[in-house]
């Protein structure tokens, strides 16, 4: 059983690689939504992964499988078959993310009868790859592909799972609990990674969306819940989840000027000369406008950790000569802090 990401021979077979992804090119292949790539900054449409997934499975299958263990069998482990010794080697979520990403690197190029979009799709799974396991893109494939594998217990004759870092399959209760918390703590972060990139490219979206809106509507002063209806629309028609009232008017505040005070309300006024934008101008311009909100949020979330920490202390008072400490009563606390 050959490893695709062995550290003995740490280049795929080029030959294999290309034959397991050519039926990929048959026909058309499907590429992913376009993201804004921080890194490159410019846009980024790979191959879908999915699709990716699908025909690199056949190529993971020789080396790795799946185990389903837990109460209701609702862990996934992936471990690495070591037919030499007849044991299954667990390997971490990082670790087959590497294993994938490494494959992904040495992805051939598509055919010359492909479409320009479709070469450029394989560029950027490459470009995505060298990220390793920190992009979402990498750990969407290798996911689906841990799907995708065949069971440690289908094999004849079945290997005996080892744990990682353990020299037997034989595990304590501590250092299995300590293994799950560690599965839970990698699940978590990669889950928070992929939905920070997620809200950062549904603002982008609607910092570009807002620049597009104010050379559209023309000159004049128009009530802030009418861009909001109009986002809302425009956001419903191309699939996706809108961003909240409050935050699409911070967006709209960075992108148009903050709100002016009306008769019928809130209102974003447009002035007369407004000159149009480039695509390029205005993706540059939505990566300003969220780089900058962030920023403040980042601020403002240090600033209130340390009020909050500076209040705790506050309220540890030293005991009183009974040795009693003195009661604090948070609910008058929190009613003054609101007044104030």
């Amino acid at each position: 059983m050959s490893d695709p990401s062995s550290s003995s021979s740490p280049t795929p077979a080029h030959a294999a690689l290309a034959a397991a992804v050519a039926p990929l090119f048959a026909g058309l292949p499907k590429r992913e939504r376009s993201t804004y790539d921080r890194t490159s900054h410019r846009y980024v449409e790979p191959l879908a992964a999915a699709d990716v997934a699908a025909t690199l499975v056949l190529l993971f299958a020789r080396a790795y499988v799946q185990h389903l263990e837990g109460e209701y069998e609702d862990r996934r482990l992936i471990a690495r078959v070591r037919p030499a010794d007849g044991t299954a080697e667990h390997v971490t979520r990082d670790r087959f993310a590497e294993a994938v990403a490494t494959v992904l690197r040495h992805m051939p190029d598509a055919p010359a009868t492909a479409s320009h979009q479709t070469r450029r799709a394989v560029a950027h799974v490459r470009l995505l790859a060298e990220r390793g396991p920190s992009s979402p893109y990498v750990r969407r494939v290798a996911s689906a592909i841990g799907d995708r594998l065949p069971y440690l217990g289908d094999l004849a004759p079945r290997p005996t799972l080892v744990r990682a870092g353990t020299a037997s399959a034989t595990v304590s209760p501590k250092a299995r609990a300590e293994q799950r918390r560690a599965y839970m703590r990698d699940r978590n972060r990669s889950a928070r990674a992929a939905d920070r990139e997620g809200r950062r490219e549904a603002m982008m979206r609607a910092a570009a969306w807002c620049t597009a809106w104010r050379e559209q509507v023309g000159p004049g002063a128009h009530a802030a819940p009418e861009l909001h209806r109009a986002y809302v629309a425009a956001a419903e028609r191309s699939g996706m989840t809108p961003l909240g009232r409050t935050q699409l008017y911070r967006i709209a505040d960075e992108a148009l000027g903050p709100r002016s005070r009306r008769a019928v309300g809130p209102v974003y006024v447009v002035p007369q000369e407004v000159s149009p934008m480039t695509r390029e101008e205005r993706r540059d311009l939505a990566a300003l406008i969220v780089d900058r909100l962030t920023a403040e949020w980042r601020e403002h979330a240090l600033d209130g950790l340390a009020d909050l920490v500076a209040e705790r202390r506050t309220e540890q008072a030293a005991p009183d000569v009974d040795n009693v400490a003195p009661v604090v009563d948070l609910a008058a606390r929190r009613a003054l802090r609101r007044v104030a």
